[in-house]
């Protein structure tokens, strides 16, 4: 098994489409997204439609951001896996947005392999120069869960931390190279 990163320059509207499609039953069940506050500004809930149309904004704004921000593709395999857009913020990466869907086989196993983690923090070391990224989870999300200090604790080249502000938790990967 082989993970690749992908430093994106446009946005494949096919693989966008099915990590969207992958990513959005878990989205809307997991409460994962702050959509309350995309209401707000809105004056209304979004469509489902708005709500992907807002994600993909999101990401294009990251390809024209400048070289604070990128847009990351990870495959396993091959296969599309993981959108991510990072951007410096006060001298440390942020990870706000991703899409996951399932490797080849269907599985999204692979959202605990420390392989995925450390390849993540070796790319932002390289791209960023950041010995350390944050990604923003809503608090007690199954996101929380899956990538949060309790499950992440324990792999030797990280140091895993969380704060915690108006439901949004900042969880922070410090790579220690060990």
């Amino acid at each position: 098994m082989s993970y690749t990163i992908e430093d994106l320059t446009t946005i494949d509207d096919a693989i966008f489409d099915t990590l969207w499609l992958d990513s959005f039953p878990r989205i809307e069940s997991g409460a994962t997204m702050p959509w309350a506050s995309y209401d707000v500004i809105n004056d209304r809930p979004l469509s489902d439609y708005e709500k992907k149309e807002t994600i993909k904004h999101i990401f294009t704004m990251a390809l024209d951001s400048g070289p604070d921000s990128k847009l990351y593709l990870w495959r396993k395999d091959g296969t599309p896996i993981r959108m991510v857009n990072a951007n410096v913020n006060v001298g440390r990466v942020e990870i706000a947005y991703t899409l996951y869907g399932p490797d080849a086989g269907g599985s999204r196993a692979w959202l605990y392999d420390p392989a995925v983690l450390l390849s993540t923090c070796d790319q932002l070391a390289s791209d960023f120069g950041a010995t350390c990224h944050t990604i923003l989870v809503v608090t007690d999300s199954n996101m929380h869960t899956c990538w949060g200090a309790t499950a992440r604790g324990g792999y030797a080249a990280l140091s895993v931390s969380e704060t915690h502000a108006d439901g949004i938790t900042a969880i922070t990967y410090t790579y220690t190279g060990e």
